[in-house]
């Protein structure tokens, strides 16, 4: 069974410094190789504010960019190992709605996060429905690719830059992408019996 939770850690990243007024950041994925940790970023706001939260942002729209960060924190390493949709960085904590197989997920990500801090606070657990037509990672893939205006026309960012900026070989984007709009595309037609 699924489990759609969202939890609230204190921010253990030490990142961004500061946000700036008006700034909305979020986490779309995390990836960990060695000792860092690669966080694919949303930030919210305007082009100078988005610089000070990353080097070099991509411009999605124009209040809209996305960028990697890499950053060393035992926080990461531990989330890296569920499906992440998102993690709001506030002034009062990080914010995540990750998805988990079942009861004893959660039960081993408490217990993980509880070593690094006594802070951590479940908020909503969800359980998800079986009619689902995508897979939880194909609706994180499909959402950031939205975002990032890989279905516009003409197309703001390519398969090769996005597989890039997700740490996914293009191939393997494009079988996700392909399949995710397959299922939806189908639920599509089973839902008007056509």
């Amino acid at each position: 069974m699924l489990l759609y939770v969202v939890i609230k850690t204190p921010n253990l990243l030490q990142f961004p410094e500061f946000i700036p007024k008006k700034v909305t950041v979020n986490i779309l994925d995390i990836r960990v190789d060695g000792e860092k940790g690669k966080l694919l970023l949303e930030i919210r706001g305007d082009e100078t504010s988005a610089k000070q939260v990353c080097e070099e942002p991509i411009k999605v729209s124009k209040y809209k960019f996305i960028c990697t960060n890499y950053i060393s924190s035992e926080l990461l390493k531990i989330l890296s190992q569920y499906t992440i949709m998102n993690g709001a960085l506030t002034d009062d904590g990080i914010f995540w709605t990750l998805i988990l197989n079942g009861y004893t997920e959660l039960r081993e990500l408490l217990n993980s996060l509880i070593d690094i801090t006594k802070e951590v606070r479940v908020l909503k657990v969800v359980k998800a429905e079986k009619k689902d037509a995508i897979t939880a990672r194909q609706e994180q893939i499909l959402r950031i690719a939205l975002e990032a205006g890989f279905f516009d026309y003409p197309r703001r960012i390519g398969l090769k830059d996005l597989a890039k900026k997700l740490n996914i070989s293009p191939s393997s984007l494009s079988e996700i992408i392909r399949r995710a709009e397959k299922n939806v595309i189908t639920a599509y037609f089973e839902e008007r019996e056509l």
